[in-house]
């Protein structure tokens, strides 16, 4: 291969020393990079100017000219820069590819030859290593097997807790036998001090589990004794409770013959007072007969005694009304001969004195005047034939409350006002005269002032209200006498 002048800059040979190589040998290393460059610098500078030309035209095949020049420079680009650098990449590279074969080739044969004796050497020095590594490995393990014999001896009074004091004993007497030796290497000291630690920490878990134990045997040796004086106390709680259900037998017993024997007392007392209240029951009921016979009989007599008031009262009234009846009409009858007389005179002077009309007009009034003036004196003596009516009325219920009539009544049946409680009320007096009416103040006007007052209401004798009625008839009489006339 044949390098152009300038590549031989481009290429940058250089004489290579190696110890494996003949000093007369010379290597050329390659700098791929400034190769390639001056493998394409003669076509990139060739391009270079055909740019330059071709950004100023512009191009028209149109025309014959303008297809020329297309057709040139189209030639100059293909040919002189793409097939040309084509060509000389073909050319530089063939060489190249061999020379990698090549190396390939040789490489590994090379490789072939040296493996054979690289793997002797190596085999020996790997052997040299893995013993080393064993020897380690075994050392790792003696000194992790004598760390956990130590820790081992640490955690015996972690072992100890819980355990008898004979245990414990015997924890201690195998560890005072197994004295750590050389084997320890390094860690002598460490488990010399863990042993002297764990002994001492032994010997006090022995002296708490003696403590321990001492205590437990005394507490046994309590509680024996307490189940005992428990049994003991049952014991006696049974004893005690058979006595006392015993005794409660007893009781039950003579309460039991207690209340029959309270019963058949009480039994016997219920006869006694059923006997005495059926003996009340038929007195009471013998006085009751009694009294309703002796009511009956004041019934009676009282309804007698009302008949015979009622009797003499219709008669004094007939007699009355018989009377004022004929005093009425004998007035009325002078009245109608004097109303008469006085028509005859009227008239008599009317016909004697027929001019005479002032005079008659006199007369007429004169004998009006004459007329008015006898019916008061009529109505004078309607009302007081009333009132000697209203008197002798009094006088029967006088005479009837003084007992003038205690033949015809009994004696026990008369009751005297004065002595008698005032009673009466105000509502019950209009209750007995509905539909009339009256108050306080009314029978206050006709002479019956209360006799006593129950907060509001006003009480009256009851023996006083035959002689209310007969005020208040005189009343009623006496203004329809006077509306009358």
């Amino acid at each position: 291969m044949n390098n152009h002048p300038a590549e031989n800059e481009a290429v940058g040979a250089v004489a290579t020393q190696s110890g494996v190589v003949p000093a007369t040998s010379q290597l050329i290393t390659l700098d791929p990079a400034k190769y390639v460059a001056e493998v394409f610098k003669p076509f990139n500078e060739k391009f270079a100017i055909l740019k330059a030309e071709a950004d100023t035209i512009t191009p028209d095949a149109s025309t014959t000219a303008g297809m020329e020049i297309a057709v040139k420079y189209r030639a100059a680009f293909r040919d002189d820069v793409r097939v040309a650098g084509e060509k000389a990449r073909v050319v530089r590279k063939a060489p190249i590819l061999e020379i990698g074969k090549l190396l390939d080739t040789s490489y590994a044969e090379l490789k072939t030859a040296v493996l054979p004796y690289e793997a002797k050497f190596d085999a020996a020095i790997k052997a040299e290593e893995k013993r080393k590594d064993d020897l380690k490995k075994a050392e790792v393990e003696r000194q992790e097997r004598i760390r956990l014999r130590i820790v081992a001896i640490r955690e015996l009074p972690l072992e100890a807790v819980g355990k008898s004091s004979a245990d414990i004993a015997a924890m201690i007497a195998e560890l005072e036998t197994d004295v750590p030796g050389e084997s320890f290497g390094t860690m002598l000291d460490a488990a010399l001090t863990a042993r002297t630690e764990v002994m001492t920490k032994l010997a006090a878990a022995r002296a708490a589990a003696l403590g321990s134990e001492e205590e437990a045997a005394r507490i046994a040796a309590e509680r024996a004794e307490l189940a005992q004086l428990r049994e003991a106390a049952a014991e006696r709680a049974r004893l005690t409770q058979v006595e006392a259900d015993r005794v409660a037998a007893e009781q039950k017993s003579e309460a039991d013959r207690l209340a029959a024997l309270a019963a058949e007392q009480e039994a016997a007392a219920l006869r006694e007072r059923e006997a005495a209240a059926a003996k009340l029951k038929a007195e009471a009921d013998a006085q009751a007969e009694a009294n309703r016979l002796a009511q009956a009989e004041i019934d009676r007599q009282r309804a007698e005694l009302a008949t015979q008031q009622a009797a003499a009262q219709a008669e004094r009234e007939a007699t009355e009304q018989a009377r004022v009846a004929a005093e009425t009409k004998r007035q009325m009858e002078a009245q109608q001969a004097t109303i008469t007389a006085e028509r005859q005179a009227n008239e008599r002077a009317a016909g004697q004195q027929q001019a005479a009309t002032r005079e008659a007009a006199i007369a007429a009034a004169n004998a009006s005047a004459a007329s008015a003036a006898a019916a008061n004196v009529v109505a004078d003596g309607q009302a007081a034939a009333l009132a000697d009516h209203g008197r002798l009325a009094d006088l029967a219920t006088d005479l009837v409350s003084a007992g003038l009539f205690a033949d015809v009544a009994p004696a026990d049946d008369v009751v005297d006002a004065e002595y008698t409680p005032p009673t009466l009320r105000l509502g019950q007096i209009n209750e007995r005269i509905a539909p009339l009416a009256i108050s306080a103040d009314g029978l206050l006007s006709l002479g019956f002032a209360p006799a006593d007052t129950d907060r509001a209401a006003k009480l009256y004798h009851d023996a006083d209200f035959p002689r209310i009625c007969a005020a208040i008839q005189r009343h009623v009489d006496t203004v329809r006498v006077k509306y009358a006339a």
